[in-house]
């Protein structure tokens, strides 16, 4: 263990990273040479190979995959580590990489909470992304994600932002043309507004149905299934920030209102990564704020 060199792993994975060593001298500033001597070292010194080295291209054996996992989950550790050992004198400052669920709770909800952090520490750096897709906090390198539904456990920590309440709703003319919805059953003989869900899975108690959508407009936009309600193409279940203001001024109608369904928003930020003075702030600011921005979005809907 002695024999390994620091310098020597981080060369291992800029390598493993970039895909060559030409890639990573370019980014690291060394010489292709000298990475190239050091993960010679580096395999010297743990005695296997890491790498296939061609002159067409390279790639990582299989006990290189697994030593590069392990070591780059360690190097962010580490610099994580120094990050937080010397925070104490920086204050709140440095970057912080979020991704956040998107459409009106991301855009109107986080994104001016998150604008208001950063005007107040300008030396604080975001990064905000909106995306449904699931990230590994680890192997992606986010601070915190903001999320909706029921999270695995994990050694990770997670911090509830809010209950978000799901509504189905339809506007009074289609109603009016296609008669009273009184059970989930219904559903099925009706045009629906759905988006990447096309099942939607109803709750009441212990009671469970499934509808299938197979008639109606497929629209993968939270706001453009709210346009689209509104003009009467069909039923949609939208969370009530929404149409909790169309509910109210009789642009829409909730159907179905012991079917709806409660989901839980919430902050997952990674152990180490919680430690850090700047991410633990932003959550609190978030926790903080977020109640009353959720209660006036709900009050006034959602912008144009």
């Amino acid at each position: 263990m002695n024999k390994l060199s620091w310098r020597a792993i981080r060369a291992f994975l800029s390598v493993a990273e970039y895909g060559s060593f030409t890639a990573a001298a370019e980014h690291r500033g060394f010489s292709k040479a000298n990475l190239s001597q050091q993960v010679s070292e580096l395999e010297a010194a743990l005695g296997v190979q890491l790498l296939y080295r061609t002159t067409r291209k390279l790639r990582l054996t299989e006990i290189g995959e697994g030593y590069y996992q392990r070591c780059k989950l360690a190097m962010q550790q580490l610099d994580t580590a120094a990050e937080w050992a010397s925070q104490s004198k920086a204050g709140i400052k440095g970057s912080i990489r979020i991704n956040a669920v998107g459409g009106v709770i991301g855009e109107e909800l986080i994104a001016p909470l998150v604008i208001d952090f950063q005007r107040k520490y300008p030396e604080v750096r975001v990064h905000l992304d909106f995306s449904s897709v699931r990230v590994d906090l680890v192997e992606e390198q986010y601070d915190l994600v903001i999320r909706m539904g029921t999270l695995p456990d994990s050694s990770l920590i997670v911090r509830k932002l809010h209950n978000i309440k799901t509504r189905y709703v339809a506007s009074p003319d289609f109603l009016s043309a296609h008669g009273p919805i009184t059970k989930p059953s219904d559903l099925s003989l009706v045009p629906l507004v759905y988006g990447s869900v096309d099942q939607w899975v109803m709750t009441r108690g212990k009671a469970q149905q499934v509808v299938q959508a197979n008639q109606g407009i497929k629209l993968v936009s939270g706001r453009a299934m709210h346009l689209a309600s509104l003009a009467g193409l069909g039923v949609t279940r939208l969370a009530d920030v929404y149409v909790q203001a169309d509910i109210a001024g009789n642009r829409l109608v909730e159907i179905l209102p012991g079917w709806s369904e409660s989901t839980i928003l919430s902050m997952v930020c990674p152990p180490l990564k919680h430690q850090l003075i700047r991410v633990r702030s932003l959550m609190e600011w978030l926790k903080e704020r977020f109640p009353n921005a959720y209660q006036l979005l709900l009050e006034n809907g959602p912008a144009g």
